[in-house]
């Protein structure tokens, strides 16, 4: 009799263990990063008697995680490339709402207004309310590329903010990683899985994954260690910080600022540049060191050429104060900077005589010829001036046109850009939700399914339950 209590005994206990399991289950149904469990049961060893092996009931083996760590490695994958076109498309919407093209506000109109107030000056060289029409146009014109130069710097500001910020939460994660490989070694040295250790580390593994491209190297004794790009970050309990440089020129700083200074992932104390990022990490490096510095390099040539060229005609030119003839020589219509502050997009504006005086804007090329429009013919023609830009992409690309047709080129680009990364966006989030939709079906808490599970242990459960009263 007592080894048929045995028996009923170790049912009910296993039983149990595999109703608590379930429990377990749905009781974390809806959390961020479970796995589903299963009790796994197994016959004990058999008692061996004379006239042969007679069974001795049932245990529970161990309790197993339902993940399969191929479909990990695929979501992880989809989930880097995921998160950084994402990223990277909001970052360039936000850069394209900075110049609002086509608006009435935006540099195309403003600059055609511009060359249209040079032609109305043309047509009427003498009139004191054509020049202050220039003068007008002329601010609105400096204004604006002040008013890009502005936003681009405030957007570089808030990206290189983030940066900070995603590198604190991927050293926090690494750190979060590096104590559960310690804490699943210890408590796994009987042999037994640490099933919920084991999920809170693969959740900190997948947000790595988002963040930074993080890959997942599994280790013999349970361990993990994380590597992004060419750098090693986490080795078992061991993590090795990450941190932003600057890469500063060398020398005393210019006393303008003369570009962007290119930001990099370092290891912490160390000069080291780490290769190979990914994930959020990687698009903000990429919206950071090359999007906006181009952006504002475009801008600042534009502003650059349309000063010199302005300059270059308008001081050829002369202003007449009532009837005193000769005129006098005009002087610069932008103010011109200088070999250390040059003209950029964030500093053109107009020459400090003509900003105070209309009467210093300039029409006429002949000293004795008030009513002569020369200089005023001569910019307005700068509208169709097709070869008034020249510009070179990182690349080595080359780039002319008008300073209209350059700006629009410009704009352009930008939305080409963009729009290529929505539909990135687009088909990498469809990628990764296919890609955890497998994970949920391998792994996943089905509500239906726990419950078909709950019948089915409870009436083995009351089975032996009944044993136990037949036997006594």
């Amino acid at each position: 009799m007592s080894g048929l209590l045995s028996v009923a005994r170790t049912a009910m206990i296993s039983h149990q263990t595999a109703l608590q399991t379930v429990g377990h289950n749905i009781a974390n149904a809806a959390t961020e990063g479970f796995t589903r469990q299963e009790a796994v049961l197994a016959a004990k060893d058999p008692a061996f008697l004379t006239y042969g092996n007679v069974g001795t009931g049932v245990t529970v083996s161990t309790v197993v995680r339902k993940r399969n760590e191929m479909l990990d490695v695929g979501y992880r994958t989809s989930a880097e490339t995921t998160a950084r076109a994402e990223l990277r498309r909001d970052q360039l919407a936000q850069l394209e709402a900075v110049f609002g093209e086509p608006s009435e506000e935006g540099m195309s109109k403003t600059l055609d207004e511009f060359f249209n107030a040079w032609s109305d000056l043309a047509s009427n060289p003498t009139s004191i309310g054509a020049r202050a029409v220039v003068q007008q146009r002329g601010r609105q014109v400096a204004t604006l590329f002040n008013t890009y130069d502005n936003e681009l710097t405030s957007q570089r500001v808030t990206a290189t903010d983030r940066l900070l910020q995603t590198l604190r939460q991927v050293n926090g994660l690494a750190e979060q990683v590096a104590d559960l490989n310690g804490r699943i070694l210890s408590s796994e040295s009987a042999g037994m899985p640490n099933n919920d250790l084991r999920d809170r580390r693969d959740l900190a593994l997948d947000k790595l994954a988002s963040l930074v491209g993080a890959k997942v190297e599994r280790q013999a004794s349970g361990s993990t260690s994380v590597l992004v790009g060419s750098f090693n970050l986490v080795e078992g309990t061991n993590v090795q910080v990450l941190e932003l440089g600057f890469d500063v020129p060398p020398g005393p700083p210019p006393p303008e600022p003369v570009g962007d200074v290119p930001v990099r992932v370092k290891p912490a104390g160390n000069d080291g540049t780490v290769q190979g990022l990914g994930g959020e990490v990687n698009a903000l490096l990429e919206n950071i060191n090359r999007t906006i510095p181009e952006l504002r390099t475009r801008l600042d040539t534009t502003a650059r050429l349309l000063t010199s060229t302005v300059n270059t005609a308008h001081r050829g030119g002369f202003t007449f104060a009532g009837n005193a003839i000769p005129g006098t020589a005009a002087g610069n219509f932008f103010d011109p900077g200088s070999v250390t502050a040059p003209v950029r997009a964030g500093t053109i504006m107009l020459d400090v005589a003509v900003a105070a005086d209309a009467g210093r804007v300039a029409a006429s090329r002949d000293a004795n010829g008030p009513a002569d429009n020369g200089v005023a013919t001569e910019l307005a023609a700068l509208r169709d001036a097709h070869s008034a830009v020249t510009w070179t992409s990182p690349d080595g690309a080359v780039e002319r046109g008008s300073f209209i047709g350059f700006f629009r080129s410009t704009v352009t680009h930008l939305g080409i850009t963009t729009q290529a990364a929505i539909d990135d966006a687009t088909l990498f989030r469809t990628l990764v939700d296919q890609a955890e939709a497998r994970r949920q079906d391998a792994g996943g808490v089905n509500i239906d399914e726990e419950m078909v599970q709950i019948v089915r242990v409870q009436q083995a459960y009351q089975a032996a339950a009944k044993m136990v009263k037949s036997v006594d």
